[in-house]
C-alpha cells in the first residue's frame, strides 16, 4: 500500500492487467541493460531511431520498443505523462523485461527560482506531491489549501510492513554519471523531480509545494515510475529539462546510453 488511496489501486489494476495477458506470468523474462521510460513519442523517437536490432511489442494497449543503443540492450516505454499510465507502463516493461537501471526524462516547469529555461535536474532523489490532507472545515468555511498538511506514502515492505515514506531513491552511480552529461542549453544541476497529475502555476502554492517537498521541479509521473521502480526493486535514475523541448531531453537520454556501463 505504497500509495495513498487514490493511487493504491493502480498496482492492483496493473498486477490484474498482468494476470490476464496470456503467457505473461509463466513466460520467462528477457532483462535488458536500460529501461527508458519518457512521456511522449516525441520524446522517445530520437532513442527509436538509434536503436539496432528493434523489435516492437504490443501488450494490451502498451507498445514497448526495443533493440539495442551504444551496445546496451535497451527497453522504451511511453508512460502517456499520466500516474496510472506510468505505472502500468513501467510494471510491464519491467515484467517483460527486468532492466539493471530505469532511466525517466522528459521536461519539467521549476519550483526552484534558481533554475532557468534549459537548465537540467538530475534526481538527487524523487517525491510525489500529491499525498495532502486538509484539516476539517464546515459548510461556508471555504478551502485553504496553503494550511493543508503532507500525507506520506506507505511503503510495502518484507513481512507486509508498512513504512512511511516521503520520498524516492535515485541510484547513486547513476546519479554521478548523469551529472556529468551535457544539456543542449544551461547547465546541469542535482535535486528533487517532483511528481504530480497537476499543473501548478499559482507562486504561492508552488512556494508551499516546495517548502514541504522540497521539489526541485514538477512533472506529471517521473515520481511514480520511481517508486513503481522501487517497490519492484529496480534502481531509477531521473533527468528533466526545465522549459525545455522533447529533444534536449532525449539528447541526454542518448548521452547517458553511450556512457552508461
Amino acid at each position: 500500500m505504497f500509495f495513498n488511496t487514490l493511487f493504491r489501486p493502480i498496482f492492483a489494476a496493473a498486477l490484474l492487467l498482468l494476470a490476464a495477458i496470456p503467457g505473461v506470468i509463466g513466460a520467462p523474462p528477457e532483462s535488458v541493460d536500460l529501461l527508458f521510460v519518457a512521456a511522449s513519442d516525441a520524446a522517445l523517437q530520437p532513442l527509436v531511431q538509434r536503436l539496432s536490432e528493434p523489435q516492437t511489442e504490443r501488450i494490451a494497449t502498451w507498445t514497448l520498443w526495443t533493440g539495442k543503443i551504444a551496445g546496451k540492450s535497451v527497453v522504451l516505454a511511453r508512460s502517456e505523462g499520466d500516474p496510472l499510465n506510468a505505472v502500468a507502463a513501467t510494471t510491464l516493461a519491467i515484467r517483460h523485461h527486468p532492466p539493471r537501471l530505469i532511466f525517466i526524462f522528459g521536461t519539467a516547469r521549476a519550483h526552484d527560482p534558481s533554475l532557468h529555461a534549459g537548465d537540467a535536474v538530475v534526481s538527487a532523489s524523487f517525491v510525489a506531491f500529491d499525498g495532502i490532507e486538509s484539516p476539517r472545515a464546515e459548510i461556508g468555511e471555504g478551502s485553504h489549501p496553503l494550511n493543508w498538511g503532507v500525507l506520506p506514502h506507505l511503503l510495502m515492505t518484507p513481512g507486509e510492513k508498512e513504512v512511511a515514506v516521503d520520498s524516492f531513491p535515485a541510484d547513486a552511480i547513476a546519479r554521478e554519471l548523469a551529472l556529468a552529461l551535457k544539456p543542449p542549453h544551461g547547465r546541469i544541476v542535482a535535486g528533487v523531480l517532483g511528481s504530480a497529475y497537476q499543473t501548478n502555476r499559482e507562486a504561492d502554492r508552488v512556494a508551499w509545494i516546495r517548502e514541504h517537498f522540497h521539489t526541485s521541479c514538477e512533472d506529471t509521473e517521473s515520481a511514480h515510475v520511481a517508486g513503481c521502480a522501487a517497490l519492484l526493486g529496480v534502481p531509477a535514475i531521473g533527468v528533466r529539462v526545465i522549459d525545455g523541448t522533447e529533444a534536449d531531453a532525449a539528447a541526454l537520454a542518448l548521452q547517458f546510453a553511450e556512457a552508461w556501463k
